[in-house]
């Protein structure tokens, strides 16, 4: 019989309801045992909807990691650094959404602690899973003399979400509670890149947010220590960066378009005879391929030929938690590491400390 992981999840909002929840509700490596929310109002209803038993459902972090038949605990809440480090000490797996930490020390407190608990700490980059990226860097191994590398990620309005699912949220958060998670996020994010950036702070938390993703993928295909050439924010958190690595230079582009529902996320790569994109879709798009573009020359010939390829249709977000499982069952490390997403955190304070003051 497969062994169960009892998995508790530790902040029940938006990423929680329509990816973790149903997916672990799906696997039979997992059990939904506790949840855990600030809003009572939501965990109730959430406890309803996954038939979590009354004793299961917190409101309190610290009662939650008590329960010893607990496993492991998803944290999808805004703050990850002291409940990963509660987590750890506890001796529970984790796996922690994105960010992870608001700053350097953040993130290296908890892959400290997990290491020192003898657990598993996991992010959750679920595009490092994709299959597409999976074929993507294949294909980028096999390529030579490249010249250039762009990754680009514009996101757009997720208002739109509310109304292609179901998501479940409370109104009993007082909005003191909100404003001093704000200023905590705020002040941690400023102990990482300097006082006198206090105007770069939206575009330093889209690198810790969304373009982390990037990030990852980024040093995953190409390297852990790139030199920043050049690096400049403007209309207050689009950010452009050029970075070496070796004898390639990358450029990178971030960015929200707020008043759009777009999703305008790739990676590209040139080189003498083959130009290679790796396109997302929006992330909440379930078991929508990211697919690969590629322009080369047909055999044998000087005429160009494009492809475009869909690796599969394997949900990014189900893979990385049957490789989570994986890593629990087997003592194994996972490919996002805590560890190796310090490397992320460092690189994003890195980039917005070289934009000019």
């Amino acid at each position: 019989m497969k062994r169960k992981i009892n998995a508790g999840i530790l902040g029940c909002g938006q990423i929680a309801q329509i990816m973790h929840l149903p997916y672990l509700h799906d696997l039979d490596g997992f059990n939904i045992h506790s949840l855990c929310d600030i809003s009572r109002e939501t965990v109730e209803k959430v406890g309803v909807k996954y038939q979590v038993p009354a004793e299961k459902l917190f409101t309190d972090c610290d009662l939650f990691l008590t329960d010893p038949d607990l496993d492991a605990v998803f944290i999808c809440s805004k703050d990850h650094c002291e409940p990963a480090v509660k987590a750890a000490n506890a001796k529970k797996h984790i796996f922690v959404e994105k960010p992870f930490g608001f700053s350097l020390a953040e993130a290296e407190k908890m892959a400290d602690a997990a290491e020192a608990n003898n657990v598993k700490l996991m992010v959750g980059y679920m595009k490092r899973y994709d299959t597409g990226f999976d074929f993507a860097r294949n294909q980028i191994n096999n390529m030579t003399n490249i010249s250039m590398v762009k990754i680009h990620d514009f996101g757009g309005s997720f208002s739109y979400t509310k109304n292609v699912f179901d998501v479940i949220t409370g109104s009993d958060i007082p909005e003191a509670v909100l404003l001093e998670g704000k200023e905590k996020t705020n002040a941690a994010m400023l102990s990482e890149i300097g006082g006198d950036r206090k105007h770069l702070l939206g575009a330093y938390s889209l690198l810790l947010g969304v373009f982390s993703h990037d990030l990852v993928l980024m040093r995953h295909l190409f390297g852990n220590e790139p030199k920043i050439l050049f690096a400049d924010v403007y209309k207050n958190s689009f950010t452009t960066a050029v970075l070496r690595f070796g004898d390639i230079e990358c450029v990178l582009e971030s960015g929200l378009v707020m008043k759009r529902s777009i999703w305008d996320e790739s990676i590209t790569v040139y080189s003498d005879l083959v130009n290679l994109s790796l396109v997302f879709p929006w992330p909440y798009l379930k078991n929508a391929p990211s697919k690969v573009y590629i322009c080369d020359n047909a055999e044998g010939t000087d005429s160009p030929r494009e492809s475009v390829v869909s690796a599969s249709f394997h949900e990014a977000y189900r893979s990385e938690l049957m490789h989570f499982y994986e890593c629990i069952v087997n003592d194994s490390e996972p490919i996002t590491s805590g560890r190796d997403a310090v490397h992320d955190i460092r690189l994003a304070g890195e980039i917005i400390r070289a934009v000019p003051v």
